[in-house]
């Protein structure tokens, strides 16, 4: 049996918590037989995009996701500073190309969607501790707690695979309902929504999932 083919995808992420969870999907993607290729995600806790590409020494055309939150509506300011330092990184070297794969409020909101569709708007980060709690039957006390390493390793591992392809579509249906309902937002050639749920990190998930024929 011939040896699969690795495609390498990179990812700079604000987060432990985000790391934790690309890798884990890269290791789902390689125990599946099925899977065309198998994966290699770096995924590197880096909040500056700048210092992400200089350490970047491939010579061929790259694709850079930065993985980061849309906090708060009144911080709007500072999303915009990292959609540009995400355009100045990528003009260091010309074959490197920076995606926005953002969560509006949090990347947690990606986690949640796994088991559940949260169409509904949140007024704060805290606020998604009891949904989280509900979703994976848990008591976590905090958010804090709950991105402890082994906490959410746990959580971990009660996802598969089809439980991201759950989490996709309910990105979509918050997808369909924003288009309908509120403007999308270009900056530098990026686009998001101030109103939350909203997210765009599952069209880099998706994508990776396509490629590798598992979708």
């Amino acid at each position: 049996m011939s040896r699969k083919e690795c495609r390498k995808y990179y990812f700079s992420v604000e987060g432990e918590t985000e790391k934790w969870y690309l890798k884990w999907l890269e290791s789902q993607i390689n125990s599946k037989d099925n899977a065309k290729y198998n994966v290699k995600i770096i995924a590197e806790v880096n909040k500056n995009p700048m210092k992400m590409v200089k350490k970047i020494t491939t010579l061929g055309n790259l694709d850079i996701v930065h993985v980061f939150d849309f906090e708060e509506s009144q911080n709007e300011e500072a999303f915009k500073n990292t959609l540009n330092a995400m355009k100045s990184a990528a003009k260091l070297k010309k074959k490197v190309k920076y995606s926005l794969g953002y969560s509006n409020y949090t990347f947690d909101l990606w986690i949640i969607l796994h088991k559940s569709c949260m169409m509904g708007r949140k007024s704060h980060r805290s606020n998604y501790l009891s949904v989280i709690n509900r979703c994976y039957n848990t008591q976590f006390e905090s958010m804090a707690e709950y991105k402890e390493e082994a906490n959410f390793k746990r959580v971990l591992s009660n996802l598969t695979l089809e439980d991201v392809v759950t989490a996709i579509s309910n990105a979509e249906r918050i997808e369909q309902q924003n288009v309908r309902d509120y403007q999308i937002i270009n900056h530098c050639g990026y686009e998001y929504y101030r109103e939350n749920p909203s997210l765009s990190v599952h069209k880099h998930i998706k994508e990776i999932l396509k490629t590798v024929k598992l979708l």
